[in-house]
Protein backbone atom coordinates (compact mmCIF):
# COMPACT_ATOMS: atom_id res chain seq x y z
CA UNK A 1 0.00 0.00 0.00
CA UNK A 2 2.62 2.41 0.96
CA UNK A 3 4.57 1.99 -2.35
CA UNK A 4 1.66 2.59 -4.69
CA UNK A 5 1.33 5.81 -2.30
CA UNK A 6 4.75 6.60 -3.06
CA UNK A 7 4.42 5.56 -6.95
CA UNK A 8 0.92 8.30 -7.14
CA UNK A 9 3.29 10.55 -5.03
CA UNK A 10 6.35 10.53 -7.59
CA UNK A 11 4.24 10.49 -10.78
CA UNK A 12 2.34 13.47 -9.57
CA UNK A 13 5.47 15.56 -8.84
CA UNK A 14 7.29 14.64 -12.07
CA UNK A 15 3.84 15.79 -14.09
CA UNK A 16 4.59 18.94 -15.09
CA UNK A 17 1.05 21.02 -15.08
CA UNK A 18 0.42 22.11 -18.91
CA UNK A 19 -2.31 24.60 -20.12
CA UNK A 20 -1.18 27.24 -16.91
CA UNK A 21 -3.22 29.72 -17.86
CA UNK A 22 -2.03 33.64 -17.35
CA UNK A 23 -4.09 36.89 -17.41
CA UNK A 24 -1.67 38.23 -19.86
CA UNK A 25 -3.88 37.73 -23.05
CA UNK A 26 -6.56 39.40 -21.57
CA UNK A 27 -5.40 42.70 -21.32
CA UNK A 28 -4.74 42.90 -24.64
CA UNK A 29 -6.39 45.43 -26.74
CA UNK A 30 -8.09 48.76 -26.25
CA UNK A 31 -10.69 49.40 -23.11
CA UNK A 32 -13.02 52.57 -22.91
CA UNK A 33 -13.13 54.08 -19.51
CA UNK A 34 -16.43 53.38 -17.98
CA UNK A 35 -16.41 54.68 -15.26
CA UNK A 36 -14.25 56.06 -11.98
CA UNK A 37 -15.61 55.15 -8.54
CA UNK A 38 -14.70 55.69 -4.69
CA UNK A 39 -15.12 54.21 -1.76
CA UNK A 40 -14.00 56.33 1.27
CA UNK A 41 -13.54 53.54 4.02
CA UNK A 42 -13.67 49.70 4.09
CA UNK A 43 -17.38 49.13 4.88
CA UNK A 44 -18.70 51.61 2.19
CA UNK A 45 -20.28 50.57 -1.08
CA UNK A 46 -18.42 51.66 -4.36
CA UNK A 47 -20.03 55.15 -5.50
CA UNK A 48 -18.96 57.30 -8.99
CA UNK A 49 -16.70 59.91 -7.98
CA UNK A 50 -18.01 63.13 -8.09
CA UNK A 51 -14.78 65.42 -8.09
CA UNK A 52 -12.72 66.23 -10.98
CA UNK A 53 -13.00 62.44 -11.95
CA UNK A 54 -16.39 62.29 -12.85
CA UNK A 55 -17.81 61.42 -16.06
CA UNK A 56 -14.19 61.02 -17.35
CA UNK A 57 -13.59 59.55 -20.64
CA UNK A 58 -10.32 57.87 -22.00
CA UNK A 59 -8.84 54.68 -23.06
CA UNK A 60 -5.91 52.07 -22.32
CA UNK A 61 -4.20 50.04 -24.75
CA UNK A 62 -2.12 47.13 -23.99
CA UNK A 63 -0.41 45.47 -27.06
CA UNK A 64 0.02 42.25 -26.19
CA UNK A 65 3.92 42.26 -26.34
CA UNK A 66 4.49 44.43 -22.56
CA UNK A 67 3.76 47.88 -23.90
CA UNK A 68 0.93 50.14 -23.20
CA UNK A 69 -0.76 53.53 -22.69
CA UNK A 70 -3.34 55.29 -21.21
CA UNK A 71 -4.98 58.71 -21.88
CA UNK A 72 -8.14 60.13 -20.08
CA UNK A 73 -9.70 63.80 -19.55
CA UNK A 74 -12.91 65.60 -17.95
CA UNK A 75 -15.93 65.61 -19.08
CA UNK A 76 -16.35 67.24 -22.02
CA UNK A 77 -12.56 67.98 -22.45
CA UNK A 78 -13.08 68.16 -26.02
CA UNK A 79 -15.22 71.00 -26.51
CA UNK A 80 -12.95 73.71 -24.53
CA UNK A 81 -12.49 76.37 -26.31
CA UNK A 82 -8.69 78.03 -25.86
CA UNK A 83 -8.97 81.52 -24.61
CA UNK A 84 -5.16 82.11 -25.74
CA UNK A 85 -4.58 82.21 -29.29
CA UNK A 86 -1.10 81.65 -30.79
CA UNK A 87 1.28 79.36 -29.02
CA UNK A 88 1.98 78.75 -25.51
CA UNK A 89 2.70 81.50 -24.81
CA UNK A 90 -0.56 82.90 -25.09
CA UNK A 91 -2.35 80.41 -22.87
CA UNK A 92 -3.98 81.91 -19.89
CA UNK A 93 -4.33 80.33 -16.71
CA UNK A 94 -7.86 79.00 -17.36
CA UNK A 95 -6.43 76.93 -20.06
CA UNK A 96 -3.56 75.84 -18.23
CA UNK A 97 -6.11 74.26 -15.69
CA UNK A 98 -7.79 72.69 -18.64
CA UNK A 99 -4.69 71.26 -19.81
CA UNK A 100 -4.14 70.10 -16.49
CA UNK A 101 -7.42 68.01 -16.57
CA UNK A 102 -5.44 65.75 -19.01
CA UNK A 103 -3.84 62.51 -17.63
CA UNK A 104 -1.68 60.33 -20.13
CA UNK A 105 1.35 58.05 -19.29
CA UNK A 106 3.20 55.25 -21.50
CA UNK A 107 5.38 52.45 -20.24
CA UNK A 108 6.27 48.49 -19.85
CA UNK A 109 3.97 46.50 -17.75
CA UNK A 110 4.04 43.21 -16.48
CA UNK A 111 1.38 40.70 -15.01
CA UNK A 112 1.38 39.37 -11.53
CA UNK A 113 -1.54 36.45 -11.99
CA UNK A 114 -1.51 34.76 -8.57
CA UNK A 115 -1.34 38.35 -6.86
CA UNK A 116 -3.78 39.80 -9.41
CA UNK A 117 -1.59 43.01 -9.55
CA UNK A 118 -0.57 44.46 -12.72
CA UNK A 119 2.53 47.20 -12.83
CA UNK A 120 3.17 49.88 -15.33
CA UNK A 121 6.08 51.20 -15.78
CA UNK A 122 5.76 54.31 -16.63
CA UNK A 123 8.50 55.83 -19.08
CA UNK A 124 6.68 58.70 -20.28
CA UNK A 125 3.90 61.08 -18.68
CA UNK A 126 2.53 64.22 -18.38
CA UNK A 127 3.05 64.82 -15.07
CA UNK A 128 6.90 64.95 -14.42
CA UNK A 129 6.65 63.83 -10.75
CA UNK A 130 5.60 60.13 -12.33
CA UNK A 131 8.61 59.65 -14.58
CA UNK A 132 9.67 56.01 -14.11
CA UNK A 133 7.67 55.30 -11.46
CA UNK A 134 6.22 51.87 -11.23
CA UNK A 135 2.36 52.52 -11.02
CA UNK A 136 0.60 48.60 -9.51
CA UNK A 137 -3.02 48.53 -9.82
CA UNK A 138 -4.98 45.18 -8.62
CA UNK A 139 -7.11 43.84 -11.25
CA UNK A 140 -10.05 41.97 -11.84
CA UNK A 141 -11.73 40.55 -14.97
CA UNK A 142 -15.61 40.78 -15.27
CA UNK A 143 -17.08 39.57 -18.26
CA UNK A 144 -15.90 42.60 -20.88
CA UNK A 145 -14.98 44.90 -17.82
CA UNK A 146 -11.35 45.23 -16.22
CA UNK A 147 -11.48 46.39 -13.15
CA UNK A 148 -8.19 48.41 -11.97
CA UNK A 149 -7.83 49.63 -7.71
CA UNK A 150 -4.23 51.61 -7.80
CA UNK A 151 -2.79 50.38 -4.99
CA UNK A 152 -2.59 52.19 -1.46
CA UNK A 153 -2.71 52.04 2.11
CA UNK A 154 -5.24 54.54 2.93
CA UNK A 155 -8.82 55.91 1.95
CA UNK A 156 -10.64 56.84 0.57
CA UNK A 157 -10.22 53.99 -2.29
CA UNK A 158 -10.34 54.41 -6.22
CA UNK A 159 -10.94 52.31 -8.99
CA UNK A 160 -11.48 52.51 -12.24
CA UNK A 161 -13.57 50.53 -14.76
CA UNK A 162 -13.04 49.76 -18.56
CA UNK A 163 -14.75 47.97 -21.30
CA UNK A 164 -13.00 46.10 -24.09
CA UNK A 165 -13.64 47.59 -27.41
CA UNK A 166 -14.51 45.39 -29.59
CA UNK A 167 -11.88 46.26 -33.11
CA UNK A 168 -12.40 43.20 -35.64
CA UNK A 169 -12.52 45.61 -38.88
Amino acid sequence: MRLRYLFILIILLSCKQKNTSSDFDKFTGRWALDIVETRPDSTSLWEPRQDHYKNRKGFIIYDGKGGMGVHHVTENYDKYNFVGRGGLDSLTRKDLRHLADNFVYFGKYKINDSLKIIAHYIESVNFQNMWGKVAKRNYLFSGDTLILNPITNKYPKTRLKWVKLNDKN
